[in-house]
Order: C-alpha cells, then structure tokens, then sequence
C-alpha cells in the first residue's frame, strides 16, 4: 500500500512540475515576447552566457565606441563587443590573413560579401529569436530581399534613408527669388536652378546639384535581374534619368571648375557626400547631413533649410531614394550567431533607436512615431533645428529597390560615370545609351567569365 501511495504522489508532483514549466509566458519563459516583438530566452541558455561577438565596421574606433560598445557593454553585459575595422574587400583579406573574422558587419555590397565568404541568410535566426517586421519601415525591408537574387534577407535595416533637399536661402535672396516648397518634381528644382545659377555682384552662384540618387527613386536597374543581359537601349527611365542630368549640366556656371572632364565627371557622381556643397549650391538634393548643416550653420554663419527630395512626377511614385546604407548581419562565418544576432536585436530596441535618432541625427528603421520624434532632442542644435523643416525626411516612403542581377553592383558605378563624361563632353543622349550598352555588355561578359 505505502509503495502505491509513494508511486501516486511522485506522479502527481511530475504533474505539477510539468504543468508549472508550461504556464510560462513571460519574464523567463522560452516563448515570452519582448515589447519589441522579439522572443525572451531563459536566462540559463546559451543566450545568457558569456560571449565575444565581433563587429567589422567601416567607421573609426571612436564611432565604434561611443555607437555601438558602450551601449551593448551596459544592456548585454554578458556579451564583449569587440572592433575589427574594414571597408572593402582587400581590407577584409587583410583581416583574414590576421585571423580577425567578424560575427557581425554593418554594410551592404552584399556581393563583396558573397566573394569573401561571409553573406548569410538571417532568415533562419530571425525565426528563432523574433523579430516583429510590423516595427520595421516596409521599404526597407522589401529592398533588402530584393538584394538577393534567391530572395534571402541578407541583413536588417540599422537607420533609415536620410534623403531631403537642402535650400541655401542667401542665394535664393540674392536673386530675390521665393523659397522653395515640399513635394516639388525633378522638372521643377531644375527650372528654379536656372534662375539662381549665375554671377551676382562679382560672386558666382550655382543653381542645382545633380544628385545621382535620382535614378533610386524608379527602381532603375542597368542589368535585367532575370537574362543577366544589359537594361540599357530600351530603359526609359535611365533615359529621363539622363536628359534631366543633360539639362543640369548644361546650366550655364551650374557645374564646379575641374582640371579634365574626366575629374568632373568623377566628382558628379561621388560628390554626393559633400556636406560643403550648400555654400555654393542654392539646391542640395541629396543626403541629409543634418548635423553637418547645423554646425556649418552655427560655425560658418549657412542660412539654410529643408524640403523633400525631389520627385519624379507624372506617373511615378512619391517616393524618395532608397539606398541601403547602414545595415547589419551576422555573418556565416561567426562561431557567436546567437550571441551577434542579440546585439542586433538590442541596436533595433525603441531604446537604442530613441538614443540613436535624437543624439545622432539618424532616421531610425522603426515607423514607431515615439522613436522618430525624439529626431535631434538632446542636439546641442536643438533650438536652431526646431525652427527647420527637418521631418521633410520622413514625408515620403522610400522607393523599393527591385530585384537586382549579381552583376548590378560592379558595373553601375562606371556606367553612369562613364555617361557623365560623355554628356560633359556634349553627346547626345542616344550615343550615350549606345556606349553604355557597348561598356555593359563587355562588363558582363568578363564578369560571366571570372565566375
């Protein structure tokens, strides 16, 4: 009899153990959810323990500190961030040869990052730990899986696109010409750049800077993701792309003095990142550099503001630019993938993303309006920010990037540098689609062949 009793009472305490581990759903429990929309884990698994998760960065150590070590160092304790700094390929091989191979990097040649062996699909990850893609800005999202010609999501979004028009408003009054408006189309920024393009009391002004970004906007590939052929001939939207380039550059005074056409052609297409261009420009399509313009603002004495960037009109899209810029993945190569994708988890927090956006300028990824109005609130800039139009960067969504060949990436950039020469050195339209198809193909055709 007392081994019966001893028998039903050790069953039914494996009863209640068994029916107390099921009844968790939050604080410890396996399948609790964080308000992020991210699964918590007991602390006594391999999340929770001691880890060293290497991050390869573009920028400097200093960025790299006060961005991402410091903050992870006080929310993941258990977890070292350490540095390894690259930003291309002979760079990466170079820190291969010294055995330094990241657990994470924040970039997006996702083909170099094929070519060195460290692109990975995170979609696997995602799945276990959560991630809620209802936080995330769409666009991006979609843009990122069209990065992949398999469709794998090869990273997460860090910030978000900054794109804006910066106005210089002594030039505009130079001219005694109105301020510029939100929602204005490419045809439009290019009539008012005419009219502040020119010499006034022995000063030369410029009108319109020729952003490159422009052709983001349509979802313009050079190279048919499907046949791998050249999308040049018959690729109406390069087309307008390049005769409203032509009438940019045909401005009289519009453009900077270079030593060659081939300098000047150069720095159209990479000048972008010039913060300096609104001293001389009345237009500034482009890349916010929100606290670049304010410091030049307080430094240099800039009188300036914003509006959105420009669009296509017609019947394409209210959209602005959607380059991927600032993402993150953890890699295949990381022996941490656990531990990496909880930093990843941590850097797209409303907490990390509200210290992001109101310290350093970022757009967050989130379409959380708490996170996106704290844009700028602890800015030593504050009070000069708030008299700007600076949410013009989040009126219109980012246009998605479509699906793009494996050979996109390599040839785009000396395509189009290639037909900002051409133009600069007055061809017609028509003879420089010709070139650029001639160039395309023979571009593939060695890329083809080195496969």
């Amino acid at each position: 009899m007392r081994q019966k009793l001893r028998g039903l009472f050790l069953l039914i305490g494996i009863m209640l153990l068994v029916a107390g581990c099921g009844g968790k759903t939050n604080g410890q429990g396996t399948d609790a959810s964080t308000s992020d929309g991210t699964k918590e884990v007991d602390n006594e698994t391999d999340e929770q323990k001691e880890a060293t998760v290497a991050l390869m960065i573009h920028w400097g150590d200093k960025e790299f500190e006060n961005f991402f070590r410091a903050h992870i160092e006080k929310a993941l304790p258990h977890i070292t961030l350490t540095y390894i700094q690259a930003s291309n390929q002979e760079e990466i091989e170079e820190n291969f040869a010294k055995g330094l191979v990241p657990d994470l990097v924040m970039g997006s040649d996702f083909e170099m990052y094929r070519k060195v062996d460290l692109a990975r699909d995170q979609t696997p990850l995602i799945e276990k730990h959560g991630i809620d893609f209802n936080r995330l800005d769409p666009s991006i999202v979609e843009s990122l899986r069209n990065a992949s010609p398999e469709g794998e999501l090869l990273a997460l979004p860090l910030f978000r696109p900054d794109f804006m028009m910066a106005y210089n408003k002594d030039i505009f009054d130079a001219f005694g010409v109105p301020y510029p408006e939100d929602n204005m189309t490419w045809d439009e920024a290019i009539e008012l750049g005419r009219q502040l393009t020119g010499e006034i009391n022995g000063e030369t002004y410029h009108g319109l800077w020729p952003d490159k970004e422009q052709l983001n906007q349509v979802g313009a590939s050079l190279i048919d993701p499907e046949t791998n052929e050249p999308n040049i001939l018959d690729n109406k939207e390069l087309r307008l792309f390049l005769e409203r380039q032509q009438e940019i550059f045909n401005i009289p005074d519009n453009l900077p003095e270079m030593d060659s056409v081939e300098e000047l052609a150069d720095f159209m297409y990479n000048g972008t990142g010039n913060a300096d261009l609104i001293f001389d420009y009345a237009l500034v399509p482009g890349r916010a550099f929100t606290k670049g313009h304010l410091q030049r603002e307080q430094d240099a004495g800039l009188n300036f503001d914003w509006v959105t960037y420009p669009i296509w009109g017609g019947e394409y899209p209210e959209e602005i630019p959607n380059g991927l810029y600032h993402n993150i993945f953890v890699t295949s190569q990381s022996e941490n993938p656990d531990a990496a994708f909880e930093v990843i988890q941590y850097l797209l927090s409303d907490d990390y993303q509200k210290w992001w956006t109101s310290t350093e300028y970022g757009v967050t990824p989130l379409v959380n309006e708490e996170v996106r109005k704290e844009f700028g609130q602890k800015s030593e800039y504050l009070e000069s920010l708030e008299e700007k139009n600076w949410r013009a960067q989040l009126a219109l969504p980012g246009a998605p990037i479509p699906n793009q060949s494996s050979y996109e990436g390599p040839v785009r950039k000396p395509l189009l540098i290639s037909a900002y020469q051409g133009l600069l050195e007055g061809k017609d339209v028509n003879t420089v689609l010709r070139i650029m198809d001639d160039e395309a193909q023979s571009m593939v055709a060695d890329l083809a062949g080195k496969k």
